[in-house]
């Protein structure tokens, strides 16, 4: 039996009058993935912090499974002065050691049923949590996350962005049996999301995750929890199935409000009417308060308002299709401290091309836009840059920038729309009274909204966009995945969300290591192409348990094998890292024949001991799978 470890008992929770939680109820069990979708605003994130204890609900109760712990990720993570990164990601294998030593007192009393069933509870989460895999589980996060050989740098001196991805490997390694992951590919490059995709996959616990990636939403979850006006609605399979299943349902919203609306006008008229003859007899006036009576209870009776009645971002681009050579480049180049990001020795982009741009944190992708648009001068001074007769540019800065912080949002629309201004703001959901907060008081999702509703005045027939999806829920982003289909003009877009750019791209430049490459297709066809990365994978989890046996025949010697894989698995990892140390050293120049000679032996000694350390890996997972 699948083990719950938390139950939700009709949580309640609200913000300024605004109510993000009303009577939510639900269970969490090992093994869940959970997808939490909602609007910008809906509570996810409140609902997040009230899982992890952080706030409190003003009524309901949150009961977790006795030792079972949470593990939330911090949106703007602190780290101490002298904490180093590898410091900050052992944290969690404190907890992992004592359920270790607590399991190592019970394995002498494991006759007693009731120690027995502890010990078998414990060990489940022991396992679930990473604690056999706990080195191999430290290696892929710092390969995955690209934190290799940094592990002794200072966490405080981190930027931004790698402070939150040092955040995420302190989550995934901290041994939690509940993780809550708020917008975990924040970020992260395609490599890293693909990479996290996988090691969320092998984890045992309980996952509630979210994000605006819906092409990692689909490999990851199994179910989806949409919250909507303050309730939970639940829906089995991944994000895609969610969306088929709410078109059905929308459809059928639609349609049964549609109905109720008129059926409403008609039971109003015919109030209208009585009301109208009401003093010409007892009898009509009788009937006049039967039907407002009426009225009444079907008034009370209403159906929800379909989700596209609720009011939805309307996005639009208008723009005139441009001429046919839009860009033209030669000899373009820019490197950073001694190391290039790209050299383009000559490309051409024509009108309605839509150019992804992929590759991995800190190849360049952001800097070469910013030469394309001449904000930046290429590195050859032979390097030149046309742009074509009447191209208008449009471009999304992704740090939001070019807005005055102590201006309003009324005040900034209505320099450009003047008495348009508070109808453009609804339309992008901007509702009256929030259009007067100042630019520095918005958040990630409105500044997003804002720039991109500034974008749609300028009638840009090339729009130049970089991390657009990044602070929009999946709705808004499904409505700029829509505008931007519809667009006549020609798109440049800088993303890692690859089911956004598969859906839009005709073309793909790819940038990592100092090459830029051009491929004519999406970048799903052209990541296909490439050989497959050499990306950090765990290893299989062995299941806990022995078919056809139970588990009280035999959990002492089980354990113990397992415990003897895991001991192995980091005496591998330590022999591997020395035979490369000496590899490398062997390789450099300058060496006498002695020194040549001790190395060699050194070597020899290293692989014989890592041939019969494998002999015996070999033979315990053959013994476990038995």
């Amino acid at each position: 039996m699948v083990m719950r470890v938390l139950a939700a008992n009709k949580l309640e929770y609200a913000v300024g009058g605004n109510d993000l939680l009303l009577g939510v109820e639900f269970s969490l069990y090992l093994g869940d993935r959970v997808a939490l979708v909602g609007r910008n605003g809906s509570g996810k994130t409140s609902l997040l912090r009230i899982l992890n204890g952080e706030l409190e609900a003003s009524r309901g109760t949150i009961n977790l499974a006795p030792g079972v712990q949470t593990a939330l990720l911090a949106q703007e993570p602190q780290y101490p002065a002298g904490s180093t990164l590898r410091q900050v990601l052992e944290r969690g294998f404190a907890r992992l050691e004592a359920m270790e030593q607590e399991l190592l007192g019970l394995e002498a009393r494991l006759s007693d049923p009731e120690t027995y069933s502890r010990w078998d509870q414990l060990h489940q989460r022991f396992e679930t949590a990473g604690g056999y895999t706990r080195a191999a589980r430290y290696r892929s996060v710092l390969k995955g996350l690209a934190f290799e050989g940094r592990e002794d740098h200072q966490a405080s001196e981190l930027s931004g962005g790698e402070a939150r991805r040092l955040a995420l490997g302190e989550v995934l390694l901290s041994g939690a049996d509940i993780l809550l992951l708020d917008e975990p590919t924040n970020h992260l490059d395609l490599g890293m999301r693909d990479w996290l995709a996988g090691f969320i996959t092998n984890f045992g616990g309980a996952l509630m995750l979210v994000s605006h990636d819906r092409g990692f939403l689909d490999r990851v979850v199994k179910k989806v929890a949409w919250l909507r006006r303050g309730k939970l609605l639940w829906y089995q399979g991944n994000y895609s199935s969610f969306r088929g299943q709410r078109e059905k349902q929308e459809a059928q919203e639609l349609k049964d409000y549609q109905a109720w609306q008129k059926e409403k006008e008609r039971l109003e008229a015919a109030l209208a009417e009585f009301r109208r003859w009401a003093a010409s007899s007892e009898k009509m006036a009788a009937r006049k308060d039967a039907m407002e009576s009426r009225v009444e209870r079907f008034l009370l009776e209403a159906p929800p308002v379909p989700v596209h009645a609720e009011g939805v971002v309307r996005m639009r681009f208008p723009a005139d299709a441009g001429p046919e050579r839009v860009l033209e480049g030669v000899g373009l180049e820019k490197s950073l401290s001694g190391r290039r990001l790209f050299r383009v020795e000559s490309l051409v982009v024509r009108r309605g091309e839509r150019v992804a741009i992929i590759g991995p944190n800190g190849a360049g992708k952001t800097t070469l836009l910013k030469v394309l648009l001449g904000l930046l001068p290429s590195d050859d001074p032979k390097g030149h840059l046309r742009t074509g007769t009447n191209v208008r540019v449009g471009y999304y800065d992704q740090k939001l920038s070019g807005f005055d912080p102590d201006t309003t949002l009324y005040q900034t629309l209505y320099r450009i729309l003047g008495e348009k201004a508070h109808a453009a703001l609804g339309a992008w959901q901007f509702p009256y009274l929030a259009q007067f907060k100042k630019i520095s008081a918005l958040s990630g999702g409105e500044r997003a909204r804002l720039s991109l509703l500034a974008l749609s005045l300028e009638e840009a027939n090339l729009l130049v966009l970089d991390e657009p999806t990044n602070h929009l829920d999946l709705e808004a982003t499904e409505r700029l995945e829509e505008a931007l289909s519809e667009y006549p003009g020609t798109l440049l877009l800088v993303s890692h969300d690859l089911y956004f750019l598969n859906r839009l791209a005709t073309r793909t430049w790819h940038i990592t290591d100092g090459v830029f490459t051009d491929y004519p297709g999406t970048p799903r066809a052209y990541l296909e192409r490439q050989q497959s990365r050499a990306a950090p994978s765990l290893p299989p989890r062995t299941p806990s348990r022995i078919p056809g046996v139970k588990p009280k025949e035999k959990p002492k010697g089980r354990w113990r094998l397992e415990r003897e894989r895991e001991a192995l698995e980091q005496e591998i990892a330590s022999l591997e890292s020395g035979l490369g140390a000496l590899r490398q050293m062997v390789g450099e120049a300058g060496l006498g024949p002695e020194e040549y000679t001790r190395l060699a032996g050194e070597m020899e000694g290293l692989e014989a001991q890592l041939a019969e350390k494998y002999q015996r890996w070999e033979t315990l997972a053959q013994e476990l799978e038995l």
